[in-house]
C-alpha cells in the first residue's frame, strides 16, 4: 500500500516543478527521497506541463543523409551589409585558441583559421586552404595546391611550406595527431603539400576537416614560447581565416574581429569570398541552460549553440527566431578510471554499472526526449552503427546485482556494495554547466538505486581536465564526459586505445581486441574493410565497457531572424561566418 503522507508531498513537490519553484535537480533529489525511482521521476518531469514543456519523445534520430530540422526563416530582399558585432550564445566554457595544445576547439577555430579542406552543407569535400587536390591511384599519396600568395594575420606567408611546417610538428608532438595515425609524412614540393600514407586509408581526409587540423604559423608559435606558451591561444592567434583573435577571457567570452586584409576564400560554397561583412564576433559562455533562450528572444545575443532542451518549442513557435536541429556527432560517456583498480578493474563491475543507466529515462528527464539512447560507443546515426551493441548493454538491475555478487560484493547496512572492506562509493566530477550536471545528478541518482554511490564533484573545466588527465590516484575514479566530433570512430580510438593511456584513455583502458579492431580501422582501405573493423570494436567496447555509454543528444542551434547567413549544418560541428551580416 502506498505511503499517503509521501503522496501528498510528491503532489506537492510537482506543482512546484510546474510554478518554476524548484529545478529539475531539485525534483530529482527530493523524488528520489520520497521513494520514487529515477525512471519514474523522469516520466512525471517529461509529462509536466510549464515553461519547461517536454518535447514528444525522440526513440530515433534520423539518418546521416537527412538534412537539418529548420523552422521557417522570413526572406529578405536586401543584400548584404557591412557592420556590427554578432553575438553567440555559447553552451561550453573556452579552451585556448591552439590547434597543437589545446583540449578541445570551440566556434572561435572556425573564425580564426582554416583547415586544407572543410564539408559543404551536404557533406561533400570543399577547398578551404587548398585550393585543388588528387589522391593517387594507390592510395599512398595526397598532393593539395596552396596558393603561394597566401599569409597568415601576421603577413608572414601561409605557402605550402609553412603548411607542411605545421602538419609535420603536428603530427610528431600532439596526441591529437593520431586522428590521422596511418599518414606517414607531410612535405612541400614547389607550391603543394605533399602527404604520403603508410597504408590506404578510407578515412584519410576526415581529420583533415577538423578544429585541431587548422594551420597556424609555426614561426609565431614559436615566437610565443611554443610549447610553454602561456599567450598563443589566449592574447595572440596567427591563422589564415576571415577574423584575427582579440579577447579570450575564460568563463566569459571569446572576441574576433574582421581581418581587412583577408585574401579571399577558396570554398566552393561561400558566396561571400572576400572579408567578412561583420566587424566582429562575440561568443559569450551561458552556463545556465535556463538562461540562454531568454537571452536569444530578450536580443541580448543573436545567435546560440546549446538552448535548454525544454526551450527548444517555445523558440521554435517564435516567428523572429529560426532554429536547426539535427543528430549531433557526440555521447554523454562515464569515465571508468582503472587506476582504481578497487573498483573499475574487474569487467563485471563495469558491466554491472553499464545495466544501472536507464537511458530512455535519461532521455526523457535531462533532454526532453530531444536525444536517442546509446548503447555501445558510436551514435546510432553513424553510418558504422552496428544495432548488435542494443542485446548488449542494456538497463537491467537484476543482471547488475548479479554480475556484481558473481565478483564478490555484498551489499552493506547502506544499500551500497562492499568487498573486502572496500565500499563502491567515489568521487564523480562533472563540469560546471547546467545540463552536464543534470546528467550526472541523474545518472548518479540511478547508480545509487543499484547499490553505486557516484557522488556528484561540479568542478571548472580546467580543474575536471586535471582530474581526468592525472595518473595515477590524484584523478577522479570517475568522471562524465561529453565528446563531440564529427567523425566519431576517430576520437574514440584516442579515449580507448592503450598507446594513449593515461590521456585522453581517461579509463586507462588496455584491452588487446580494442587495440586490435583499432588498427583494423586505420588500415582499412575500403568502406566493407572499414565496416568490419568498426564492428569488431563495438563489440569489443560492450564486452569489456571500458566507458559507459548513455546518450547522444539532438545539436541545436538557434538565431533571431535579422541574421542572415549564419549556416549550422550536420556535417561541420560549428558553422562559419564568412557570409554571415546582420540586418539593420
Amino acid at each position: 500500500m502506498s505511503d499517503p503522507t509521501k503522496n501528498g508531498e510528491l503532489d506537492q513537490l510537482i506543482e512546484k516543478y510546474r510554478g518554476g519553484e524548484v529545478s529539475r535537480r531539485h525534483f530529482m533529489k527530493v523524488a528520489g527521497g520520497l521513494g520514487v525511482s529515477v525512471a519514474a521521476a523522469g516520466s512525471i518531469l517529461a509529462a509536466c506541463g510549464s515553461d519547461e514543456a517536454a518535447a514528444p519523445a525522440t526513440t530515433a534520430a534520423p539518418a546521416t543523409t537527412a538534412a537539418p530540422t529548420t523552422t521557417a526563416a522570413p526572406t529578405t530582399t536586401a543584400g548584404p551589409t557591412r557592420g556590427g558585432t554578432l553575438k553567440e550564445g555559447y553552451d561550453l566554457d573556452f579552451s585556448k585558441h591552439d590547434p597543437i595544445t589545446t583540449n578541445w576547439y570551440d566556434p572561435a577555430f572556425f573564425a580564426i583559421y582554416e583547415a586544407l579542406l572543410t564539408n559543404d552543407p551536404d557533406g561533400n569535400d570543399n577547398h578551404q586552404l587548398a585550393t585543388s587536390f588528387t589522391k593517387s591511384a594507390d592510395g599512398m599519396e595526397y598532393r593539395f595546391d596552396i596558393d603561394p600568395a597566401g599569409k597568415f594575420h601576421s603577413g608572414k606567408p601561409a605557402n605550402a611550406a609553412a603548411v607542411a611546417d605545421f602538419l609535420a610538428f603536428f603530427k610528431a608532438t600532439s596526441f591529437i595527431a593520431t586522428l590521422a595515425a596511418p599518414v606517414a609524412s607531410y612535405e612541400s614540393e614547389g607550391d603543394q603539400l605533399v602527404v604520403k600514407m603508410n597504408n590506404p586509408w578510407v578515412g584519410a581526409l576526415g581529420p583533415h576537416k577538423t578544429g585541431y587540423f587548422r594551420v597556424l604559423c609555426m614561426d609565431t608559435w614559436n615566437e610565443a614560447g611554443g610549447m610553454e606558451s602561456t599567450t598563443y591561444g589566449t592574447e595572440i592567434a596567427d591563422g589564415t581565416g576571415p577574423f584575427t583573435h582579440e579577447e579570450f577571457v575564460p568563463g566569459s567570452h571569446v572576441l574576433v574581429k574582421r581581418w581587412e586584409d583577408y585574401p579571399g576564400s577558396n570554398t566552393e560554397y561561400f558566396e561571400n569570398k572576400g572579408p567578412a561583412h561583420l566587424d566582429a564576433i562575440r561568443w559569450t559562455f551561458i552556463a545556465e541552460a535556463s538562461q540562454r533562450a531568454v537571452q536569444l528572444e530578450n536580443g541580448d545575443i543573436h545567435t546560440l549553440k546549446g538552448p535548454a532542451p525544454q526551450d527548444v518549442s517555445r523558440l521554435e513557435s517564435n516567428s523572429d527566431i529560426t532554429v536547426y536541429r539535427f543528430p549531433e556527432w557526440s555521447g554523454y560517456i562515464l569515465t571508468l578510471n582503472q587506476d582504481w583498480d578497487e573498483y573499475f578493474g574487474d569487467v563485471r563491475v563495469r558491466a554491472a554499472i553499464a545495466h544501472l543507466i536507464d537511458r530512455e529515462a535519461m532521455r526523457d528527464a535531462v533532454f526532453f526526449g530531444d536525444a536517442v539512447a546509446d548503447y555501445g560507443p558510436l551514435p546510432p546515426t553513424d553510418k558504422f552503427y552496428d544495432p548488435v551493441v542494443e542485446e548488449m548493454i542494456t538497463y537491467d538491475p537484476a543482471a547488475a546485482a548479479a554480475l556484481m555478487t558473481e565478483a564478490g560484493w555484498a551489499l552493506n547496512g547502506d544499500g551500497i556494495w562492499e568487498k573486502d572492506g572496500t565500499v563502491l562509493s567515489f568521487e564523480f566530477a562533472v563540469q560546471a554547466e547546467s545540463i552536464n550536471e543534470a546528467v550526472a545528478t541523474t545518472a548518479s541518482a540511478m547508480m545509487r538505486e543499484g547499490g553505486v554511490d557516484a557522488q556528484v564533484n561540479v568542478v571548472d573545466r580546467a580543474v575536471m581536465f586535471e582530474k581526468q588527465a592525472t595518473e595515477g590516484k590524484g584523478a577522479a575514479p570517475m568522471t562524465l564526459f561529453y565528446w563531440l566530433w564529427p567523425i566519431p570512430i576517430d576520437v574514440l580510438n584516442l579515449f580507448v586505445n592503450s598507446a594513449t593511456i593515461p590521456f585522453p584513455n581517461m579509463s586507462r583502458a588496455n584491452v588487446p581486441a580494442i587495440d586490435e579492431a583499432m588498427a583494423a580501422w586505420t588500415s582499412a582501405g575500403t568502406e566493407a574493410e572499414g565496416q568490419a573493423a568498426q564492428t569488431a570494436f563495438q563489440v569489443a567496447y560492450c564486452e569489456n565497457v571500458p566507458y559507459v555509454p548513455m546518450v547522444t543528444r539532438n545539436a541545436v542551434f538557434a538565431k533571431r531572424n535579422n541574421v542572415h547567413g549564419w549556416q549550422p549544418t550536420l556535417w561541420n560541428l560549428y558553422p562559419y561566418y564568412n557570409d554571415v551580416w546582420i540586418e539593420a
